[in-house]
């Protein structure tokens, strides 16, 4: 076995065919890096002049010219061979240090468990993986269940292993409830372009902020449709005028005939508490579509063009179709856009034969209460299971890397 630096042709090689692949250790993550200042290292491992396991470094530069080394989502090798891994591992460490780095972080795109959507255990855990990586010095910083390190642990994983149509009729009946309403109501999904870039990025500064999430700048987004658009899909949820209202109309009508047919039987039949009841609810109905009716016509006057309400970003990652962010202007969250958007993403995954959609980040609480459940609620939705990735290590590669957490945590301190 040799350690080697790759040419990019090489490295998208052995990318395009490995099962580990995710869009963060792609070629164009690493040039959308470098426009922020990044170093950026394609290395891996030949065996017999074939690649056997490989990686995207990021270097960024710190003080005294010493670098930290990143492999978002890597390293792209198979944890359970101990021989070719502690290789890649001792080879990595050399190369670290001729160019002055101290550490090496890694978050690997392999998984540790499977559990059900409610989140039940169903098989052991990949501890050998995880011990390897302790075996080669490698500190683990957990099975944490929130979102305390860079990349999310848990995820939530749909395998498209039946047709569309099999697979719509394992959905919640919510979920499936909940798509075909944004149909009927007048929303229509539409894939973006660059000139989409501004809505989508207001649009996830918005949710971001009324969530208290991170969210990325108008500059990141243009960048990154630069370097990687032959990744990356947006979808934007749009809400068509003309079909809202006539749907409203619709709704209206069709209740004050059920209304007066209620009102006959008043006249005709014993009331009971069950026909009361049934009036009650009608009127309360007919109360509620006469207020959306208002609403749709203000909404045709002041947006006769319609409006684009809700965004998907997704990235093709590997062998998944991954939906990276999302947002939904608030007052419209009622129209539920998010349900198109995502059965949108399905059908382009079956389309373009990926085998999974992964639909990212959760956490790994549960628990109704927990502040992000919500986020999970509506994946969940859409069957499939629960996955934890193995998390986040990091290897110290020299002292220095003491040296430099002391002056970070020196340097906290005189900021409070």
């Amino acid at each position: 076995m040799e350690f080697v630096i790759l040419k990019e042709e090489e490295y998208r090689k052995f990318y395009n065919s490995n099962s580990q692949s995710s869009f963060m250790q792609s070629i164009e993550l690493g040039h959308l890096k470098k426009e922020y200042g990044d170093i950026v290292h394609l290395v891996g491992i030949k065996k017999n002049k074939k690649v056997i396991a490989a990686s995207l470094l990021l270097e960024s530069k710190t003080i005294l010219n010493k670098s930290m080394f990143y492999a978002p989502r890597g390293l792209i090798v198979d944890y359970h061979d101990f021989d070719l891994l502690s290789f890649f591992v001792t080879e990595l460490k050399k190369y670290i240090k001729k160019h002055h780095g101290f550490t090496l972080t890694i978050d690997p795109n392999v998984i540790y468990r499977v559990r059900s959507s409610d989140g039940d255990i169903l098989g052991d855990g990949d501890d050998l993986s995880v011990n390897n990586l302790k075996k080669l010095g490698f500190k683990h910083f957990g099975f944490n269940t929130y979102l305390e390190t860079r990349q999310a642990r848990w995820a939530y994983l749909l395998e498209l292993d039946e047709d569309y149509e099999t697979k719509k009729s394992k959905f919640s009946k919510s979920t499936r409830k909940n798509i075909e309403s944004t149909y009927k109501k007048g929303l229509q999904v539409r894939v973006g372009h660059i000139d989409d870039l501004n809505v989508m990025t207001e649009i996830f500064e918005i949710t971001a902020k009324r969530k208290d999430f991170f969210y990325r700048s108008l500059d990141y987004y243009k960048k990154m449709y630069k370097n990687m658009k032959d990744l990356m899909t947006i979808y934007i949820a749009y809400l068509n005028p003309d079909v809202y209202l006539d749907h409203t109309k619709q709704l209206l009508e069709d209740e004050k005939e059920k209304n007066k047919e209620i009102a006959l039987k008043f006249d005709k039949d014993n009331v009971g508490n069950k026909l009361r009841n049934q009036k009650k609810t009608s009127d309360a109905l007919i109360e509620k579509y006469e207020h959306e009716l208002k609403r749709a016509e203000k909404f045709k006057k002041e947006n006769p063009k319609g409006k684009d309400i809700g965004c998907l970003l997704s990235i093709r990652s590997g062998n998944e179709y991954l939906t990276l962010s999302s947002g939904v202007l608030v007052d419209y969250k009622d129209f539920t856009p998010k349900y198109q958007m995502y059965e949108k993403h399905i059908k382009d995954a079956y389309k373009e034969g990926f085998k999974y959609c992964n639909f990212y980040g959760i956490t790994g609480d549960f628990d109704p209460k927990n502040k992000y459940y919500g986020v999970y609620e509506f994946k969940k939705g859409f069957g499939g299971n629960v996955i934890e990735y193995i998390g986040e290590f990091e290897l110290e590669v020299s002292s220095f890397n003491k040296v430099y957490k002391l002056l970070r945590k020196i340097k906290g301190l005189f900021k409070r």
